[in-house]
């Protein structure tokens, strides 16, 4: 009796895995052909590390049935796994401190969406103090806090450039160095901003944008959401092309677009440079924390998700620079993201002045 219940359990979990990888596989083909343009695949997509996860359980039973068809989904489904994030696992990516040298021209940003519907601003103060960065690119920015930034940051960020809004379209920009706006804007219908500024360092002007890109609605009709996702691609296309024009640029913020599949990522990585690829260790995730009311941490019923699903909020750069590193700031407590923060060196001294 107990080898027949064995025997069950085995051909139910071969059988089990048999059905997962033709799944990964298809869905991996599926990414690849169709990326964001079938709607429910984009929304599949923003967790699609996570379809990854049954992996050792197939490659047992890959092991157990001896079946070569089994055997090949679990090479596929190892090596996309590798080819997507083996590398931001790589020892060399740990965390380390680095003494930057006096003539280098280095520059420390953040960019950190604090949750507009509540009103803790001493945890956001503390974190932004914590993390010390040169210039931080903030999204949802509400009156109380651009009030803090400047009574209690305005010492060491004296310029400051902020639209606050007592909702999430409030975006600002502190910073060390001298900063004005260019004039600009770039059409389209965002979250928050985006705001386009020139900031005077050491001789140079640096272009800087911070953005809060179009989010997904909830339980919103396909035409709805094929509208949302193709409205972030657009944006993404808006940003790429004024990075391109001639200056160094960084951009920071929320793009409300997963990496590495949904297309509004994949058009801003492929012309620009993601400061988490080149210098980040790990997965990088930085949505959803807070269950603070307002927040977008999403629920089954009444249970929250679990923290910390997906990597949304950014920092990219034209290839005037090269990213020395990368980390996460620390968790407030308040916001439902967590900011992240890069050091970055400019190495296109000829075109930069």
């Amino acid at each position: 009796m107990g080898g027949t219940y064995q025997n069950c359990l085995s051909r139910l979990l071969i059988a089990i895995s048999q059905g997962y990888l033709a799944f990964l596989v298809i869905w991996l083909a599926a990414t690849i052909l169709f990326g964001d343009r079938i709607v429910y695949l984009g929304l599949l997509n923003l967790v699609g590390v996570y379809l990854f996860l049954p992996l050792p359980i197939a490659l047992l039973a890959a092991i157990f049935s001896r079946q070569k068809g089994m055997w090949l989904g679990v090479c596929i489904g190892l090596l996309a796994f590798l080819w997507f994030w083996g590398g931001l696992f790589a020892p060399w990516r740990l965390p380390k401190t680095r003494q930057s040298q006096p003539e280098e021209l280095v520059l420390t940003v953040m960019t950190y969406n604090v949750l507009a519907w509540h009103p803790y601003t001493k945890p956001v103060i503390e974190t932004i103090q914590a993390e010390d960065a040169d210039v931080v690119l903030l999204q949802e920015v509400n009156t109380g806090l651009a009030r803090a930034l400047q009574e209690e940051l305005g010492q060491t960020y004296p310029y400051q450039a902020t639209e606050p809004l007592d909702n999430p379209s409030g975006i600002g920009v502190i910073s060390k160095y001298p900063l004005r706006s260019t004039g600009d804007q770039l059409p389209h219908h965002w979250i928050g901003g985006p705001l386009l500024l020139e900031m005077e360092w050491k001789d140079r002007t640096i272009r800087l944008v911070d953005f809060h890109m179009l989010s997904t609605t909830r339980l919103a009709s396909y035409e709805v959401l094929s509208a949302q996702f193709s409205a972030r691609e657009e944006q993404a296309r808006l940003m790429v092309d004024y990075a391109r024009q001639g200056s160094p640029a960084i951009l920071g913020g929320d793009a409300n677009a997963a990496a590495p599949f949904n297309m509004a990522y994949r058009i801003l990585a492929g012309e620009l440079q993601d400061v988490w690829v080149e210098a980040g260790f790990g997965l990088g995730h930085t949505f959803p924390g807070s269950d603070l009311p307002g927040s977008s941490r999403p629920r089954i019923g009444p249970v929250y998700v679990p923290q910390w699903l997906a990597r949304i909020d950014y920092i990219f750069h034209s290839d005037h620079w090269e990213t020395l590193s990368a980390h996460l700031a620390q968790i407030d407590g308040a916001s439902d993201h967590r900011g992240v923060v890069a050091t970055l060196r400019l190495i296109d001294l000829e075109s930069s002045k």
